[in-house]
């Protein structure tokens, strides 16, 4: 099992001089100084950065989905909730044109934004956490992440572009409260948080992967995983808040059968579970010269982990993703 000390603390900030990007490579920690400002000029800030916050949070009955995105010309957003119990999924999701700021500058510690049709998106750093929230027609939702896990950032060449850049922080505890349809919502889960800033390829795809679970020996686990992207620098593996790197990662699955187990493995043999999914919500888009197909399924997981403790089985819930985008 790799040393978590062999991750280097993350660079003070995304521009190292002279127009160039943090060297590439993976470190332990987040970076301090994330302004763009230097790679603004040609277009860049609404043609090629892209920036966006996921928060999943993941319990035995409710998984919640909540994303905002700052695509330049675009921004999205998406939440839901599926209960497992009912086998019901409930979201909502927007698209605004020039839907941020030119001079929005995306940061995991600042405020997000995001409204249209009476429905409103709103992330906030709270103390060592966040709180998100979400007001719409059907679904009312509150978010609170606590905070109390090492984080994982991810540098890497971006062909053509200046880099893509990633913060990823997994095994947290969340606090979960609102409605569905008039029924109240209030639940304790496992959660995750994904950030990313960067300028990402033209086309880009990925396989990802956000799970949250128990070992046999009651460690808390958590998993972050990415197959085709970012040479794999962000997959990671947190046992009770501990974060250690994980080799790339292989996603064995029938793109025409999402609804079928998946199963993912960590080469290093680190990692080897089967993902059974049970809801999946889907976006396709066409606007102008932007493309994109998302699909994400979530459900429940089992198999083996190696930790201190040895190779343990492991079960717990999350989501799979397959993406692709021209953007």
């Amino acid at each position: 099992m790799s040393a978590r000390h062999d991750l280097p603390a993350a660079p003070p900030a995304l521009h190292a001089g002279n127009g160039r990007a943090a060297l590439n490579g993976r470190y332990l920690g987040a970076i301090e100084d994330l302004s763009t400002a230097v790679w603004g000029r040609g277009g860049r800030r609404r043609l090629q950065r892209k920036g966006w916050l996921y928060f999943g949070a993941f319990s035995e009955r409710t998984m919640v989905g909540y994303a905002v995105a700052d695509a330049g010309l675009i921004a999205t957003a998406f939440v839901y909730v599926y209960d497992r119990q009912t086998d019901t999924l409930v979201e909502e999701a927007i698209t605004r044109p020039m839907g941020f700021a030119a001079d929005f500058a995306p940061d995991w510690r600042q405020p997000w934004h995001l409204s249209a049709g009476g429905r409103q998106w709103s992330v906030q750093r709270s103390g060592d956490g966040w709180h998100v929230s979400f007001q719409g027609r059907r679904l009312q939702l509150a978010l609170t992440i606590h905070d109390g896990s090492e984080g994982l950032t991810a540098v890497c060449a971006s062909p053509g572009r200046p880099f893509h850049h990633t913060y990823k922080v997994a095994g947290l505890h969340a606090d979960i409260s609102g409605s569905v349809d008039g029924e109240t919502l209030q639940t304790e889960a496992g959660a995750s948080v994904d950030f990313s800033l960067g300028y990402p390829p033209r086309e880009t795809q990925w396989n990802w992967l956000s799970v949250d679970g128990r070992c046999a020996s009651g460690e808390h686990i958590a998993i972050n995983g990415v197959a085709h992207f970012l040479n794999g620098f962000e997959n990671a593996l947190w046992c009770d808040g501990k974060v250690t790197p994980l080799s790339q990662m292989v996603f064995d699955y029938d793109p025409a059968q999402l609804m079928q187990p998946w199963r993912i493995r960590s080469l290093d043999g680190q990692v080897d579970i089967v993902f059974t999914p049970e809801a999946r919500r889907g976006e396709h888009r066409h606007v102008g010269l932007l493309a994109s197909r998302f699909t994400q399924p979530c459900g429940r997981f089992e198999g083996t982990v190696q930790t201190a403790q040895g190779l343990q089985s492991v079960q717990g819930f999350g989501v799979v993703e397959e993406h692709w985008a021209r953007w």
